[in-house]
């Protein structure tokens, strides 16, 4: 395969399996499946190194399962760029592990048991970066960890070990343990016995896990019944372990009692928000909106604009502000900015409004924007005493007419974010750039899109004029990925050596 050839672009790193407005998800994956392994086939540590760059958590997960399926090399040597370690892509899977929030991190890991849709991989790598993963940390990590994914850490140690190994260190087998789990935390065997439901036997330093001992007398209460027992060990305790518990043994005690003294952490206190407030919980904790990411606010924000919840909103609209005020801000000289609020971009049911929500957040993360041009959509009130007007997505796709305004404007940047579904004349805003590029207009346009396209005619995105390349940016936090893949193919050993540079400056080696 030659550079010229090769049909890659960002989307592959920007890729989550939730659907568009138009396309299934299977219909995307086979798409970005297949730049996976053009890039692989093409440059391994190309490819390797790329994971390094800003992406989603499910796009890295199955490029690391690509890696790791596929022996490095024949000598282990020959792939491995000058100056770097031998072990360098186990290393960067390590790091990547390390920068994903934990339930997306643990869905990376157990992609290597089959999950996903994957197929199963087990050899010395992946169970060395299984088991680091889990048991090197502090206890208190460790105990978090064991409580509040148990059955995901089961199944991750016993696809490393095998279910022989695991039976023999359930019976006593200290060699063993100190062999393959030792290694990384000689305190861990009462973690052992409590993700393979077995209570910590005396003898096994439980009583440093004072939250596993917690668990385990709270589900004990749950199991024979004893509500005040159970009531008075559920306070600090996980919302979802305290709250299965009393849904699996059916203990008569009202969610919202649960709300109000669980442990929830911010990101779970903003997601849980609709679901606390219907219990009638009144002294659920406050949510600190302002530590909220933007796009979270945002789908916070129409979540309750939909539903005509005025609760909060004004907060809500206060933190978008302040998060926006503290964002690393792209600078691309003076621009206009044309946001698509049509029908399609409300996105699929999967992934409700994140093309739009998306859009929204970029819009934060650009500089020196002059002005800002909604293309479709309504506009509707917000239910707050003071009622301020906004967008939602609706209505066709008449993107020419605001490149029209834009142009005549006479800003020299015109940033349009669509998913280049026109459908309002279907052509007539490629038809309207010609005309104005032929009569002498000056500007620049950049398409930036926020939606995968299996149907791309190149790449992984819709176009909206021939001589202009969509830039695929599924998240405002991407501009960078997009700006390095942009050159990759052109300068493939320039975009190397930046990526080494970079995998040396972020693993400090």
């Amino acid at each position: 395969m030659t550079e010229k050839s090769l049909k890659i672009d960002s989307g592959m790193l920007q890729f989550a399996p939730k659907g568009a407005f138009y396309e299934e998800a299977d219909q995307q994956f086979q798409r970005v499946f297949q730049m996976w392994t053009e890039l692989f086939s093409f440059d391994r540590t190309l490819f390797c190194l790329t994971t390094l760059l800003g992406g989603t958590g499910f796009a890295k997960g199955s490029m690391n399962h690509m890696l790791l399926a596929n022996p490095q090399s024949v000598t282990g040597r020959e792939l491995v760029p000058e100056g770097m370690a031998f072990d360098y892509e186990s290393k960067v899977i390590r790091y990547n592990l390390s920068k994903e929030r934990i339930p997306r991190a643990l869905k990376n890991l157990l992609m290597l048991t089959g999950a996903e849709g994957c197929t199963k991989v087990n050899n010395s790598r992946t169970r060395k970066i299984i088991l680091e993963f889990i048991f090197n940390r502090s206890i208190s990590e460790l105990e978090g960890l064991a409580i509040n994914y148990k059955s995901k850490l089961k199944k991750l140690v016993r696809h490393a070990l095998g279910k022989q190994e695991v039976y023999n260190i359930l019976n006593g087998d200290a060699l063993l343990f100190k062999k393959r789990i030792g290694r990384y935390k000689m305190q861990a065997l009462p973690v052992i016995f409590h993700i393979f439901d077995k209570r910590p036997p005396a003898g096994t330093a439980h009583t440093r896990y004072t939250k596993i001992e917690n668990y385990w007398d709270l589900r004990e209460a749950a199991e024979s019944g004893n509500v005040e027992q159970f009531r008075k060990l559920m306070d600090g305790m996980p919302n979802r372990t305290v709250m299965g518990f009393r849904n699996t043994y059916k203990v008569p005690i009202e969610k919202s009692e649960i709300y109000e003294v669980a442990k929830m952490g911010n990101k779970e206190s903003l997601q849980m928000e609709a679901a606390v407030k219907r219990s009638g919980a009144t002294k659920a904790k406050e949510i600190n909106y302002k530590n909220q990411d933007i796009y979270d606010l945002w789908k916070a924000f129409y979540f309750k604009l939909l539903n005509n919840d005025p609760d909060n909103m004004d907060k809500i609209i206060e933190a978008i502000d302040y998060q926006a005020c503290k964002m690393d801000r792209m600078d691309i000289g003076d621009c206009v900015v044309i946001i698509d609020a049509s029908r399609s971009m409300v996105g699929s049911n999967e992934r409700k409004l994140h093309p739009f929500l998306t859009s929204l957040s970029i819009l934060s993360a650009l500089e020196n924007v002059k002005d800002v041009i909604y293309v479709g959509g309504k506009r509707v009130a917000t239910p707050t005493i003071d009622p301020i007007s906004v967008i939602i997505p609706d209505n066709h796709t008449d993107l020419w007419r605001g490149l029209t305004e834009a142009v005549i404007a006479g800003t020299p940047n015109i940033v349009v974010i669509s998913d280049g579904y026109e459908n309002t004349i279907k052509g007539m805003f490629e038809h309207t750039y010609n005309h104005f590029k032929s009569s002498g207009y000056e500007f620049n346009l950049i398409h930036l899109n926020p939606v995968f396209s299996a149907d791309a005619k190149t790449g992984s995105s819709r176009r909206l004029t021939a001589d202009t390349k969509p830039l695929p940016v599924s998240s405002y936090k991407f501009l960078e990925t997009e700006l390095i893949f942009d050159r990759m193919i052109e300068n493939r050993e320039v975009v190397k050596n930046l990526l080494v540079s970079k995998y040396h400056k972020l693993l400090k080696e």
